[in-house]
């Protein structure tokens, strides 16, 4: 389970960050420091490589979450808030900021509850559960990734709020897999053995008539 899970957030991220690497070089423009990552979502030549980014990263954000334990702490907090992430992300996508009024303030809403959730995680799970330097220096990274983002929005002075962004998603996802690594290898025994017991049986073919029959002893 461990190593699945770190997988796939590793694909999830690898995807998004790809996509915006992509995009980037398709259209190269000063504009996303001005309005975001999100800029890219409302012209037709960069949507599709980030649209799939988004959705490979949502759908694995919320796999990854939906298989750990819904029994025990830090797993039953960290399952809830794996899906709200994904969920937010996906109305971010779904709300192009330059339809209209509404539009624009569902989609400014739905990025900061996405930030300050992905923040409150960090600091919940580095507090309580995985106290080490790597994690603390990832939240000082999100802070200053945060801070240039929220300085850079509409009318704030600055221009660098995809750069803001791109480093506060960064420091996320190296605590986040740094941390749920450490947590799932201290997992306890019954839920690995549970784990690896479901895992197995989906594996197994179920066995044909024939080879019933030839199971069967002769009498």
């Amino acid at each position: 389970m461990r190593e699945h899970a770190i997988k796939a957030l590793m694909v999830a991220y690898g995807a998004l960050f790809g996509a915006l690497l992509i995009d980037g070089i398709v259209w190269p423009t000063n504009n996303v420091n001005i309005y975001g990552i999100s800029y890219y979502l409302v012209h037709i030549r960069t949507f599709f490589p980030l649209a799939l980014g988004f959705l490979i990263c949502i759908g694995l954000v919320i796999h990854v979450g939906r298989q750990l334990p819904s029994d025990e702490q830090p797993f039953r907090t960290l399952r809830t808030s794996f899906i709200a992430i994904g969920v937010l992300m996906a109305g971010i996508m779904l709300t192009p900021y330059t339809w209209n009024t509404f539009f624009n303030w569902a989609h400014m809403t739905l990025g900061a509850a996405l930030f300050v959730i992905q923040l409150a995680v960090s600091i919940w799970i580095t507090s309580r559960w995985v106290r080490v330097g790597i994690n603390w220096s990832m939240i000082i990274v999100q802070l200053v990734g945060g801070i240039l983002a929220m300085f850079s929005l509409p009318d704030n002075g600055i221009n660098l709020l995809m750069p803001g962004e791109i480093i506060f998603q960064f420091g996320f996802a190296i605590l986040l897999m740094y941390s749920l690594s450490r947590l799932l290898t201290n997992l306890p025994i019954g839920h690995r053995a549970a784990n690896i017991s479901s895992e197995t049986t989906q594996e197994l073919p179920s066995p044909n008539r024939s080879q019933l029959h030839e199971r069967q002893p002769s009498s």
